[in-house]
């Protein structure tokens, strides 16, 4: 167990470092002057996401083919 929290740890900072870069994910705010609040909000585009899902399983059946010689 202590061998599998540093990785899983390192791999959800990977998905949400893509996630950011590639714009999966946004963060905005919002500030009240009068009340001195600050609303944060993160948005999930799951769109974005689906689209790069779809191309990404592309592109490996497309490197699959031509590494079986189609």
């Amino acid at each position: 167990m202590k061998r599998i929290f540093p990785i899983l740890l390192v791999l959800v900072a990977g998905v949400v470092g893509v996630g950011f870069y590639r714009g999966w994910f946004t963060v905005s705010s919002d500030r009240d002057v009068v009340t001195e609040k600050v609303d944060v909000h993160l948005s999930v585009d799951k769109a974005k996401i689906k689209e790069d899902v779809e191309e990404a399983e592309e592109k490996v059946k497309e490197e699959i083919d031509h590494i079986r010689g189609k």
